[in-house]
């Protein structure tokens, strides 16, 4: 393989993550990378970094739910908005986000509440779908500019210090705080409740403002790319290509990828199947299971540059980077922070 891209896409660390005690060896890939990589900063994120990767850049300065919906084929309505469930938790004085609140419902729940919310606000211009990845998707009439934030951010961020902000924004923190009353009494929370599943607290309105982004006519992509995100969905469809699931492990991938490949991971998935773990632990497993085997992939001459997105930043690695032994460690969370 020529190259490959590995993004954690909702790893984003606090100020004080850097300082947080790290064993040596224990994420082996992430500290080889920290030691012997190239860093650069992604200020706008890694979205417009990897649709640039893709050849497809001109993607790269659109909003997040407007790439998004190209997996629809049509747009919902004159605005688009992604529309993504969390479940909050009730501190000392403050409601926040864990990094185990952003939500994947299954494709039943996702409809019954878009069904539900389409009911509801029958005849005001809203409307919510479900994206074929099980997204879900609000369509609005269009409106003054709203800033948003990625939910993805607010486990290292104030939540109250990023609510939407801007001209536009006291219709959608309206609409947040309908929501917020609705599901607290929705049938579905009382189902998750019985089964042990977090409730649904908030539909997080975000990444948004305009309609659906039109595909061009040319090649397809030309790499393999992997996740369960909706943004990349969506870069697949507008790039004629295909997002297949992610694989347990690079391992089931690695042997038979050819060319460029691409990545997808989510720490906050494996600390969902982790129940016990901290995010600590999640890092370990992604990195056992993604990191490691690339730098090892790397070093033995199968794989000729990897890249890691992560935390704003992007890391580039060569085979003949790790031969700068003279390079100081320094652990994971240090690097990466």
């Amino acid at each position: 393989m020529s190259e490959l891209v590995i993004v954690i896409t909702d790893l984003y660390l606090g100020a004080e993550s850097g300082t947080a005690p790290v064993p040596r060896g224990t994420l082996p890939g992430l500290e080889a990378l920290g030691r012997f990589a190239r860093a650069a900063p992604l200020p706008d994120g890694w979205r417009p970094w990897v649709a640039h990767w893709l050849d497809l850049a001109r993607y790269g300065a659109l909003p997040v739910a407007s790439v998004a919906a190209a997996a629809l084929g049509e747009a919902p309505g004159d605005a688009l908005w992604l529309a993504e469930p969390l479940s909050l938790t009730e501190g000392v004085g403050r409601v926040h986000l864990e990094r185990r609140g952003r939500l994947r419902l299954t494709p039943a729940e996702a409809m019954r509440l878009a069904q539900d919310f389409n009911a509801l606000y029958a005849g005001s211009g809203l409307t919510l779908t479900v994206l074929p990845d099980g997204t879900l998707l609000l369509g609005a009439p269009a409106g003054a500019p709203v800033r948003t934030w990625d939910p993805a951010r607010l486990p290292a961020e104030s939540l109250a210090e990023r609510l939407p902000s801007g001209p536009g924004a006291a219709e959608l923190r309206r609409l947040g705080s309908e929501l917020e009353m609705w599901l607290y009494t929705h049938p579905l929370n009382a189902e998750r409740a019985a089964r042990g599943a977090p409730p649904i607290s908030q539909l997080w309105i975000w990444g948004g403002g305009a309609g659906a982004a039109a595909p061009l006519a040319g090649a397809p992509l030309h790499a393999e790319v992997y996740g369960e995100e909706a943004y990349l969905a969506g870069l697949a469809t507008l790039g004629a290509g295909t997002l297949r699931a992610p694989p347990d492990a690079l391992a089931a991938v690695l042997a038979a990828a050819a060319g460029r490949m691409l990545c997808a991971l989510e720490s906050g998935e494996a600390l969902r199947r982790m129940r016990q773990a901290d995010l600590l632990g999640a890092l370990a497993d992604l990195d056992q299971r993604w990191i490691a085997p690339a730098v090892a992939a790397l070093g033995a001459g199968s794989l000729q540059r990897l890249w890691l997105l992560a935390n704003d930043r992007a890391w580039c690695l060569r085979r003949h980077d790790l031969w700068r032994r003279w390079r100081r460690g320094r652990t994971a969370l240090e690097a990466l922070a």
